[in-house]
């Protein structure tokens, strides 16, 4: 089975993106650490320090499944939901495909 992609687009109010960026890297080691995470890179716009794509490859959907039900997740997650439209976020999931 080919891997996982979720790619995900954060845009944060310039008030809130420290507080967002200490849990999100809390998650960002987190998930590095777990079996099934095999790549999980913040990228910041060249143009625009309060935007950001997270470039996360995981085993499979399972594999997804449980890092969203890690404490770590669960508390960043948490601290979108709080800052509201303080906080844009998008994700997209995609296979990785080979020949």
């Amino acid at each position: 089975m080919a891997n996982l992609v979720n790619l995900v687009h954060v845009a944060c109010d310039p008030e809130v993106r420290e507080e967002l960026l200490d849990k999100l890297w809390i998650n960002v080691h987190g998930a590095r650490a777990e079996e099934h995470c095999y790549q999980f890179e913040v990228s910041v716009a060249g143009d625009d320090p309060n935007a950001f794509i997270f470039y996360e490859v995981y085993k499979d959907e399972a594999a997804l499944a449980w890092h969203k039900e890690q404490q770590y997740f669960l508390d960043y997650f948490a601290l979108v939901e709080k800052f509201g439209d303080k906080v844009n976020r998008s994700f997209k999931t995609y296979w990785v495909e080979d020949k």
